[in-house]
């Protein structure tokens, strides 16, 4: 069988075609294979358990969200056990070196839901005779975990590092 010189570089560009594809096609399935998991939320209770653990990590945190003048914090009524300190984490933003959400920011529904049920049997959102029901709400922030110091620590045990309000994942019991 003879092959003419323009066959065989139409072979040679079909071979070096796909090579490519079959490249970009492992390069694809690797990123497929790495792509990051949903991410399992922690109650602010779960946190405050093994403070040490959590320290320096970053977590998604599901808690009442509360905000007033003098800050943002997302807390529980209570635990079980119960904490010495208030069951609370207070919300510092950092839009520079606040811990980034992973490229696919997205929950453990499963978790999420289980965990949510229960909180809100647990936690009530506080009802005000004036100004907005936004003063308290359902969240999930993503941050990381930095234990407070000193006086800092009577008012909550530690600070939850977010970078903006683009990580904070307002939730609703409507249906």
């Amino acid at each position: 069988m003879d092959v003419t010189r323009g066959e065989l570089e139409r072979s040679n560009l079909f071979l070096r075609t796909m090579s490519h594809r079959v490249s970009l096609g492992l390069l694809l399935a690797a990123f497929a294979v790495a792509a990051d998991p949903p991410i399992p939320p922690l109650t602010v209770c779960e946190v405050l358990s093994d403070l040490a653990a959590h320290e320096g990590k970053e977590v998604a945190v599901l808690g009442r969200y509360s905000f007033r003048h003098d800050g943002r914090w997302i807390g529980e009524q209570s635990c079980e056990p119960a904490t010495t300190a208030p069951p609370v984490l207070w919300l510092t933003e950092d839009e520079f070196d606040g811990p980034k959400p992973p490229a696919n920011f997205e929950f453990d529904a499963a978790v999420l839901n289980k965990k949510f049920a229960a909180l809100t049997h647990h936690t009530q959102l506080g009802k005000f005779r004036f100004g907005s029901p936004e003063y308290d709400r359902w969240a999930v922030v993503y941050g990381r975990v930095v234990t407070r110091k000193g006086d800092a620590a009577k008012k909550a045990s530690a600070d939850l590092v977010f970078r903006g309000d683009g990580v904070i994942v307002f939730l609703t019991t409507e249906k």
